[in-house]
């Protein structure tokens, strides 16, 4: 059985989620430097000071400008699928959308500084702004970026590589970048490399979600070397990082159902399910653990809701008529072992 984020599809998932992170990040980067702004114009300022304030309001307008272009060419596309394969989507707001403009970032910003004063100071990360860790300020450094992902997504990992290392040389806090490394490290099987660039993340890495993502990487690396011991000790901090990290949960099932403890890989699946219902791996995966277990009927009630989400994959087909051959039910046993066959041709 294998563990998630280790395809090409599930590599561009944790991209995103990761991605998301870094992106979401970004804007609060942007709000923040003008309220520094906004705070630097109710001094009392000479001709030069204005002047510098008033340069980085037009790089922060300049940088906004960006992100309307990025939405309108969105908003194109959109539009172009509407056309080609005629549907709609409605035009309308959500009701909370302008209410959620209105709100005081003061009172946020507040928020944010009285919780890291609760927490006080790191000796770890000696920076006063910890958001450079997110930040990335040079025209070279953003480019090594775009053309490391570039080469990731075309699976051409000795150049992405390159680019990464170029990309930490250049802009050595940006974490995500250090991220990035450590995964395509591990994808072409660098294990030691990966190790520690991921565990300088996890160290420097304040974001529960991206730390969450480190441990589960380092899990899966864990995995490939059969230290599984190691690798769930990974994929449980994953999930205390981040509770709603289901794929922990399923990491974690999928290293006790290698090592035959199938009842905590229904433990692990469970709890997995739980969070994500509509995975249909996670019910298949399920399904097969209960049937090792002898509980036939919870692994075919989780086989037919595999199957009720993903009806065009043949091994639930396959599985369904083994359950159903175990409980005595030649007639519908049949019936999945002729459709599997079916399929095949």
């Amino acid at each position: 059985m294998y563990n998630r984020y280790e395809g090409e599809y599930n590599k561009r998932k944790i991209l995103l989620q990761g991605g998301l992170i870094v992106f979401f990040h970004q804007f609060d980067i942007v709000f923040d430097s003008l309220k520094e702004i906004e705070d630097g114009f109710k001094n009392n300022l000479g001709e030069k000071e204005i002047e510098e304030l008033t340069g980085k309001l037009l790089n922060l307008r300049n940088i906004m400008d960006e992100c309307v272009k990025c939405w309108l060419n969105f908003e194109e596309r959109v539009n172009e699928l509407q056309k080609t394969y005629n549907f709609s989507l409605p035009d309308l707001l959500p009701d909370d959308f302008l209410h959620g403009l209105n709100m005081n970032r003061e009172q946020q910003g507040g928020e944010r500084e009285s919780v890291e004063n609760r927490m006080g100071n790191s000796n770890t990360i000696k920076s006063s702004k910890p958001t450079l860790f997110f930040q990335l300020e040079s025209e070279q450094g953003i480019s090594s970026f775009r053309k490391g992902m570039g080469f990731w997504d075309l699976a051409m990992l000795e150049e992405a590589i390159h680019e990464f290392e170029k990309l930490v040389a250049l802009e050595p806090n940006y974490i995500f970048g250090h991220f990035c490394l450590g995964l395509a490290y591990s994808q072409k099987g660098f294990n030691e490399k990966a190790l520690a660039k991921l565990r300088l993340v996890k160290a420097l890495s304040q974001d529960k979600q991206l730390k969450a993502l480190v441990h589960n990487a380092m899990g899966n690396i864990y995995v490939n070397e059969q230290k599984y011991d190691e690798a769930l000790n990974e994929f449980r901090s994953a999930v205390e990082e981040d509770s709603l990290f289901f794929t922990g949960y399923f990491n974690m099932g999928a290293v006790f159902y290698n090592m035959h403890r199938y009842k905590d890989a229904c433990e692990a699946f469970e709890k997995a399910k739980q969070i994500s219902p509509q995975d249909w791996e996670i019910c298949y995966y399920l399904g097969k653990t209960y049937a090792l277990l002898g509980e036939f009927k919870k692994g075919l009630q989780n086989f037919k809701i595999a199957f009720s989400l993903n009806p065009a994959e043949t091994k639930i087909l396959f599985e369904l008529g083994v359950v159903y051959d175990l409980l005595g039910d030649k007639r519908n046993a049949s019936f999945y072992y002729n459709r599997v066959l079916n399929e095949q041709r």
